[in-house]
């Protein structure tokens, strides 16, 4: 019994170190946010409340569970690749249902009509698909991937002669939902995406274009592209953005857009993200020229920027709450300082009476005693 006590001791401890300060700090705050005293929660030890939560909430769904959805849903997305690569339009968006949105606010007719045109421009155009992870609860499942794509240009650039190659990367989430006897797309988001497009000798183009995967609306941030050149050649470049929707507003001729010299092979940008709450691309164009000015290659990159609303109101109630929290503990803290205070003193002052009492006391006693003697 005793050495149980010590393996019992031991497990907790090990639980009490796996907990993080972050961990701790975000638990209490939760607690705060919600009224409650942690100290008045008990917390329930038995091995069978600890299984029960450790299948609900484990940071890795449980691969042997819902087995027979998981088939169902990863089917499916076998067939979207498929469908997508030999760019079957009807049969791929038979997989999507009428309620599809995505978080760029595009629903099932917008990506038809952008699917059918990016395969237009791009008519070779592949895609794989990585699953990272698949969850699903009850009639609803989250397919996590990572997708990437390749193409060449439909025709040639006029200014190059040469066709252009695209590269694609993204990862994201795919949402579904059972309808009847098959799942459904009812929506997804890109939370990772670039593009490189490719012509001439931009093919071979060492570059680093870098910008925020997210930003508050309103707000402003950086995007800069930096190249490594051979000897002899020099670039021109530009970056735009571009706020997502559909359909797409025409373009207006602008002095942004106009490529521009590039100091020590580098182009920075600062921009301010659309107050709309929509999500952008930010798109680097760079031309490549050797000595005679004669453009040889041409590259555009793009990078997602996910756009999410900017709430200083409240930001601000937060921090009154704060405030008001701080306030109250501030004046029971005083409170509790004036408490002690008068208890003190109050302590003081009757201790002194003792002592005043006592000495009257032992005068009494003396002053009897010496009558006493006397007599």
């Amino acid at each position: 019994m005793h050495q149980k006590n010590k393996i019992m001791t031991r497990k907790t401890d090990a639980r009490r170190k796996s907990i993080t300060p972050l961990m701790v700090a975000l638990t209490l705050s939760l607690f705060a946010s919600a009224g409650l005293n942690p100290k008045a929660l008990a917390l329930e030890t038995s091995p069978a409340a600890t299984t029960a939560a450790g299948n609900d909430y484990a940071l890795e769904p449980d691969a042997k569970a819902h087995q027979a959805e998981r088939t169902e849903i990863t089917a499916l997305l076998n067939t979207l690749e498929t469908q997508w690569n030999a760019h079957d339009l009807d049969g791929l968006m038979s997989n999507y249902s009428e309620e599809y949105t995505n978080n760029d606010g595009l629903n099932k007719k917008a990506v038809r009509l952008i699917t059918q045109r990016f395969w237009s421009q791009y008519p070779d155009s592949k895609s794989t698909s990585k699953i990272k992870q698949i969850r699903v609860d009850g009639a609803f499942a989250t397919v996590e991937s990572k997708d990437v794509a390749t193409g060449t240009t439909d025709k040639e650039n006029q200014m190059i002669g040469t066709k252009g190659d695209l590269e694609s990367v993204s990862e994201g989430q795919v949402y579904l939902k059972k309808q009847g006897n098959s799942w459904k797309i009812i929506g997804d988001r890109i939370d990772f995406e670039k593009v490189r497009v490719s012509f001439g000798l931009g093919k071979q183009l060492n570059s680093n274009f870098t910008a925020p995967e997210q930003v508050r609306s309103g707000k402003q941030f950086s995007a800069k592209i930096e190249l490594s050149l051979p000897i002899g050649l020099s670039a021109l470049g530009t970056i735009t953005s571009q706020a997502l929707r559909y359909p797409q507003p025409e373009e207006k001729e602008s002095s942004e857009k106009l490529l521009r010299g590039l100091d020590n092979n580098a182009l920075e940008r600062i921009m301010i993200a659309n107050k709309e709450n929509r999500n952008e691309l930010i798109m680097a164009t760079v031309g490549i020229m050797n000595s005679a000015r004669h453009i040889l290659g041409i590259t555009v990159l793009t990078r997602r920027v996910n756009v999410v609303p900017n709430l200083p109101d409240e930001t601000d109630k937060i921090e009154d709450i704060a405030d008001k929290s701080d306030g109250t503990a501030a004046k029971k803290s005083d409170s509790s300082a004036d408490s002690k205070s008068k208890t003190g003193a109050s302590s003081e002052s009757s201790d002194a009476k003792n002592k005043e009492s006592k000495k009257d006391d032992s005068k009494k006693d003396s002053h009897e005693k010496s009558g006493t003697d006397k007599k």
